[in-house]
């Protein structure tokens, strides 16, 4: 299973649906209407309420890492700009992972591989 989620402006809709259909926990950034929130201000949002982000955004990586943002935890889903349905494969693949969610931790998914980083904090 999936950890309790923030999902970025660029997941779809679909995408969101089907993360709910399967009992994971997740937050639309586009239905709580955070159009104009930056990626930090989402991060920040995500780790107060204990939540990883799920995005097509490297950025994320680069505010957790380099500029040490707190984060809870971030799942990189690349590339970006592919339809609803390949992305949600992607996430059935990290369902059926069974990989151990204790945060901090950057999970980042492209074409079957994962890759994991855990944070020093």
């Amino acid at each position: 299973m999936l950890p309790p989620l923030v999902a970025d402006m660029n997941i779809a809709v679909p995408v969101v649906q089907f993360l709910r259909a399967q009992g994971v926990d997740v937050v639309s950034a586009r239905e709580e209407g955070w159009h104009s929130s930056e990626d930090k201000d989402i991060l920040r949002e995500a780790h107060a309420m204990k939540r990883f982000v799920l995005t097509h955004d490297s950025d994320f990586g680069t505010l957790a890492i380099h500029r040490n943002q707190p984060f809870t935890g971030i799942i990189y889903l690349r590339p970006g700009g592919r339809p609803p349905a390949q992305v949600i494969t992607d996430l059935q693949d990290l369902i059926d992972a069974g990989i151990d969610w204790t945060p901090p931790v950057i999970v980042v998914y492209q074409s079957g591989r994962i890759r994991l980083r855990l944070a020093n904090k």
